[in-house]
């Protein structure tokens, strides 16, 4: 039996993912902070909560695999001290909690997939091409990056492989970046912020989804790989094409950096700076997308 425990099962991700692992045969077991019902065989909810420690065991029996998901949204809310450490308890604590319950229960986990975040390069926007061997960034989000992937490697100590992956911004129509901007573009409002020069690494929510039943089939493949596409792209040409794919265009300016500053304090540097990331040790996987390019990804999603 292929059964797969899922953390942050309830998010923009993760529901597309159970739906597709289903659809593949596998059973899924998600948790949930809350009581949850399903009505497919092969998905069952079971609670946790990581303030108390609380784990359902049974969440965990005949599961071989644990995909984490978890993690407060960064771009939610400015980034007070109190939503700081919001950020990182909700990567960090589920984490930490999966680890120790597996650990004191002696469940045999045989692979840990796990996210991560290119903001772990740091907020700069540049010319170089950032690897998954560059060096990590000074800033909070790069702090929480490797705090995070820090927290899943502790599943070496049990034997069991570990992917992490360093995503971009995920492109999909019923969520994220792509879901707040949309209605803006409909309207032939130009979405991009600051100069426009800042890079933006992306990925189609379809290929992640892909990614992670190809990484399930591959079990040679462990490690940190940045997921995003080859398609390097800046803001302005990301609220360019999002335009062109309503049939619009815009005159109207870029939103300064002042106001975006003033709007989202200390949050703002993650609208305005983003530099080049490569998927080179992806691609050297095997792995292939299908939505390459963000002209394809809207084509198809809109």
């Amino acid at each position: 039996m292929n059964k797969i425990l899922i953390a942050g099962a309830t998010g923009f991700i993760g529901q597309q993912l159970i739906a597709s692992l289903l659809e593949k045969g596998y059973f899924v077991n998600a948790l949930s902070r809350k009581p949850r019902r399903s009505s497919k065989p092969q998905l069952h909810y079971f609670q946790w909560d990581t303030d108390t420690g609380f784990i359902d065991k049974s969440a965990f029996e005949e599961v071989d695999v644990i995909i984490n998901l978890t993690g407060a949204n960064i771009g939610e809310q400015r980034w007070s001290n109190r939503r700081k450490k919001e950020i990182v308890d909700s990567r960090i604590t589920s984490i930490n909690l999966l680890y120790n319950f597996v650990k004191h229960n002696n469940i045999q986990i045989k692979t840990f997939i796990s996210s991560s975040a290119v903001g772990y390069y740091g907020a700069v926007t540049s010319d170089k091409i950032f690897t998954e061997e560059s060096a990590a960034g000074k800033d909070f989000l790069a702090e929480v990056c490797q705090s995070w992937e820090q927290a899943a490697m502790q599943f070496q100590t049990l034997g069991t492989r570990i992917v992490i992956l360093r995503k971009g911004v995920i492109i999909g129509k019923d969520g994220g970046m792509l879901q707040k901007l949309s209605p803006l573009a409909r309207l032939g409002i130009n979405v991009s912020l600051g100069n426009g020069k800042q890079f933006l690494p992306w990925m189609d929510v379809r290929d992640v989804i892909r990614l992670y039943d190809f990484i399930l089939a591959n079990n040679e493949i462990s490690g940190i790989y940045n997921a995003v596409s080859s398609e390097h792209i800046t803001m302005n040409e990301f609220s360019k094409i999002l335009l062109q794919s309503f049939g619009k265009k815009s005159w109207l300016p870029n939103t300064p950096a002042f106001i975006i500053k003033m709007i989202f304090g200390e949050m703002s540097v993650m609208l305005l700076e983003g530099s080049k990331v490569s998927n080179e040790k992806l691609l050297s996987t095997g792995f292939r997308f299908e939505f390459d390019t963000l002209k394809k990804s809207l084509e198809s999603s809109m």
